[in-house]
């Protein structure tokens, strides 16, 4: 779908505290698990709550729309939160989206606050069913979005729950409205393909009625399952199919081509299932990517792509003009790809710069790389 009048007003993102893998893990399960990820360093918030990263990053992203705003803020008249794990929940049968709006100090008024569960789709998707709502309801004029994820031990390793991905904690927000702020929404695309449902459920049966689900994760082994009953390039050809359909209708739509993109933000899997999931299909080079960023921080569920984005704006390592792509996988499975251009890069972004354990840099045709690799530690 093409747009004309939906914009990023802010966007913010908190991370925790960037540990090396090395310092994790030691002898056989290193081997394991840096080997095919390449991961070098994850993103640990110990002590808080996924919750109370949702908050920060928040206020983070509602400082970010205060940089390119005249007058009083708006209220957001809908607001979705979204976790992946039942550990990054807090409680059953209680709101976490209500929660986070309420120590955002945001007051009582219209509209609704709600949780979103496209899983690790569900801010890129949410930013999608976003546009959607704003374009058909005039009476609504800003939507904010939430995440927040904390991993953890012994029922969710960061490291080896699951195949080939390592975890890292973190939280994320973003502000959509009519008006413009830190970049235009030219486009977006949405595919689900429900037949990869059983990917992550696998072999396991359901849990009894009155119950609740204890123990540790087995991502891994129900990956497992599924995988020697229909095969790798079974799954293989049904993400290709999904990741490029987006990809490619988002790009259509907004009137552009993928060499136009100065960055296409993607899950922060490993190295090889970014490869074979992302890289490939698209025949993306990494280079305009973010995965020596994201090998130092894990897959943080729905965050990723919006880690991303704040990255490269507080770096400023994208300048007005610039197109990016935020591309979203959510198990079940779904795919969206939003094309943003970039409007604005206030200089009080820097204050709000995520940290990474090791330099990072820039590639060369990123605009206004010359200003960020001068100092490659920042």
């Amino acid at each position: 779908m093409r747009w004309t009048d939906i914009h990023i007003r802010g966007v913010g993102a908190v991370l925790g505290d960037i540990i090396p893998v090395d310092d994790l893990t030691s002898g056989s399960t290193r081997r394991k698990v840096t080997r095919p990820s390449g991961q070098r360093a994850i993103s640990l918030a110990r002590g808080k709550t996924g919750m109370d990263l949702a908050v920060q990053a928040g206020r983070n992203a509602l400082a970010s729309l205060a940089m390119t705003s005249d007058g009083p803020l708006a209220t957001p008249d809908l607001h979705f939160h979204a976790a992946i794990w039942r550990g990054s929940r807090g409680l059953d049968f209680w709101s976490r989206a209500a929660y986070v709006r309420s120590r955002l100090g945001l007051p009582a008024g219209p509209g609704i606050a709600t949780e979103i569960n496209a899983m690790s789709n569900s801010l890129v998707g949410g930013l999608d069913l976003s546009a959607r709502i704003l374009a058909g309801s005039k009476d609504s004029g800003t939507v904010m979005l939430t995440g927040g994820e904390t991993f953890g031990s012994p029922a969710f390793d960061h490291l080896t729950a699951d195949r080939d991905i390592a975890y890292g904690d973190g939280g994320s927000a973003l502000i959509i409205g009519r008006k413009p702020g830190l970049a235009q929404v030219l486009a977006t695309s949405s595919w689900s393909d429900p037949s990869l449902e059983q990917l992550h459920r696998g072999a396991t049966r359901f849990q009894p009625p009155g119950t609740t689900e204890v123990g540790v994760e087995a991502i891994h082994e129900r990956k497992a399952q599924y995988l020697d009953t229909v095969g790798a390039e079974s799954v293989r050809q049904r993400n290709d199919t999904g990741i490029t359909y987006v990809t490619n209708e988002a790009l259509c739509h907004a009137g552009l081509d993928s060499t136009d993109l100065s960055w296409v933000l993607l899950p922060h899997y490993g190295h090889h299932l970014l490869h074979t999931q992302c890289l490939q299909p698209l025949r993306l080079p990494r280079e305009r990517t973010l995965i020596h960023a994201g090998d130092q921080w894990g897959h943080v569920g729905p965050n990723d792509q919006l880690i991303g984005l704040t990255h490269l704006l507080t770096r400023h390592a994208v300048a007005p003009g610039d197109h990016v792509a935020l591309i979203g996988i959510g198990i079940g499975m779904t795919w969206t790809a939003s094309i943003l251009r970039i409007t604005a890069v206030p200089d009080a972004m820097r204050n709000f710069q995520l940290p990474t354990l090791l330099p990072w840099k820039a590639h060369p045709s990123a605009t206004a790389v010359a200003a960020h690799t001068s100092n490659p530690e920042r």
